[in-house]
């Protein structure tokens, strides 16, 4: 058993000896990949925005200054031309040196009179779905804020019902005024004239009350308007319905008094009081609703999300910890495949043969040292990223040790398995390269795996840096717990990768 052990760690010796007589190898796995990281951090400032020229309708009054437009959807689309030819506009697109062109109709108001939306094209020429499907969407968002625009000038500039509403209350109140002059004056004929104006008055108040213009007051029967839309509307005008009513109440019981020839008693007098106090409870609601300003009607909603992360993270501090992995995995595979396949072609696979060694010592010797190597190359990394390059770690780090651990551990046996399917060192090395292509495309690395069928899905779960990024992140950035799944897929990974590698490996081993 002892000697066992000290065959396999003369393996794990001999490599890592190998290692630290090649100081610049092991600095340049941890070189290399930060300054990439570092010019990736100081030169990405997160813009997407697309030189633009907008195409305005040829007639007097409308600007071509492109100053004039300076704040038109500046997120995504950059106005650097202001012009009236569409057909020109539309060959520097096609030049390339335009990134889109958005076309205002000249005849957009015959459109939406004709009963149809006004159609504002965008053209573009982008090959990148990506990048295709955010101009989409910024269109979208653009052809919004246009309808906000024309809805909002046009109840400016209207007269609505929230309006007629507030002038009506105020003519109850100048009404009442005038009510109370005349009882106090015991102007019967008079007293019950004003009388009959406040009653129609309360009467068109009334109807307006179902006319309002308010967010929610319609006819909308779908889950969404039940959520909130209905019960805004509803409460809204069920109270002023009842502060109408209770107008309709007092003015009922001055008149029934007026009719009985009671003009100015002390009960007259109590129920002006009631109407004042009607009137005035139905001025502050209704002022509450014509105080509404016009954006606020035409956008009554607005959403907020909010990130429940533990720290805010930039790209680059998102993507470091997955690429720390896809280089671990990379340097796993590569270091563990080009070993066994260099012994074989330096001839050290006889020299081992006729020694008292066995594969299993072999490959264990070299996987406890691929395994030290890759735990430091990986410590001196995120050291680097932390304190170089600002890179969040707010996690335990010795769960970010279990995840690195895991993850080396599958990689390092996806090695073994290269190598007893390769012959060559190059067909090593062009195993390696298939694995970074499919780890940067089926791992989430770009495009998250929801994404994908589940028979890719199922395809992404053979590489260790499917498991490894997701945990490293959730670790360094949120202060999460790793994944128990994708903490023990790795392990049980290496140990089936390995049991391959071992019986390939032992197969060359007894070969004569």
């Amino acid at each position: 058993m002892g000697s066992l052990i000290v065959r396999t760690l003369a393996f794990c010796r001999k490599e890592l000896s190998s290692s630290a007589r090649q100081p610049l190898k092991v600095l340049s796995l941890v070189l290399g990949p930060f300054i990439i990281l570092a010019i990736f951090a100081t030169g990405y400032d997160g813009t997407n925005k697309f030189d633009t020229a907008l195409v305005v309708p040829d007639r007097q009054g409308i600007s071509t200054n492109v100053a004039d437009y300076a704040s038109f959807s500046k997120e995504t689309f950059n106005i650097v031309e202001v012009s009236t030819d569409q057909n020109a506009e539309i060959n520097k697109l096609r030049e390339g040196k335009l990134g889109a062109v958005i076309v205002v109709p000249g005849d957009a108001l015959d459109q939406i009179y004709g009963g149809q939306s006004a159609q504002f094209p965008v053209y573009y020429r982008q090959l990148s779905p990506l990048q295709a499907n955010y101009i989409e969407y910024s269109t979208y968002v653009y052809a919004s804020e246009f309808d906000k625009v024309l809805l909002r000038e046009a109840l400016e500039a209207a007269k609505p019902p929230n309006e007629q509403l507030k002038t009506y209350t105020d003519q109850l109140n100048s009404s009442t005024a005038q009510l109370e002059k005349d009882m106090q004056s015991n102007n019967l004929v008079a007293a019950k004239a004003d009388i009959a104006r406040i009653q129609a008055v309360t009467a068109l108040a009334r109807q307006g009350t179902s006319s309002l213009i308010i967010p929610g007051n319609g006819k909308g029967n779908t889950q969404q308007s039940k959520l909130i839309a209905q019960q805004v509307s509803q409460g809204v005008v069920s109270n002023l319905n009842s502060r109408v009513a209770a107008v309709d109440t007092q003015v009922k019981a001055i008149n029934d008094d007026l009719n009985n020839n009671d003009v100015y008693s002390s009960q007259q007098q109590q129920n002006l009081a009631n109407l004042k106090d009607a009137n005035n409870a139905l001025i502050t609601d209704t002022n509450k609703i014509a105080n509404i300003p016009p954006a606020v009607l035409v956008s009554p909603v607005l959403s907020k999300a909010k990130n429940l992360v533990n720290t805010q993270v930039s790209f680059v501090n998102f993507y470091a910890p997955a690429v720390v992995i896809l280089l671990l995995q990379h340097i796993g595979v590569t270091l563990a495949a080009l070993s066994i396949v260099r012994d074989r072609m330096l001839g050290a696979l006889e020299i081992f043969r006729v020694s008292p060694i066995n594969p299993t010592e072999i490959l264990v010797g070299k996987f406890l040292s691929y395994m030290i190597l890759l735990m430091i190359v990986s410590g001196l990394l995120i050291a680097a990223l932390h304190l170089l390059l600002g890179v969040p770690f707010i996690g335990d780090p010795l769960l970010a040790v279990g995840v690195i651990a895991s993850s080396s551990f599958a990689s390092i046996g996806l090695g073994f398995l290269i190598a007893g399917l390769s012959r060559t060192e190059t067909q090593a090395v062009q195993w390696s390269m298939l694995l970074i292509l499919a780890s940067l495309f089926f791992t989430g690395f770009i495009v998250p795996l929801n994404q994908f069928n589940v028979v890719v899905r199922y395809f992404s779960y053979i590489l260790p840096m499917t498991f490894g990024a997701t945990n490293l992140q959730d670790v360094m950035l949120d202060n999460r717990w790793p994944d128990l799944f994708y903490l023990l897929m790795p392990l049980g990974l290496g140990v089936v990768y390995f049991i391959i590698g071992r019986f390939l490996y032992k197969r060359q081993f007894s070969i004569s």
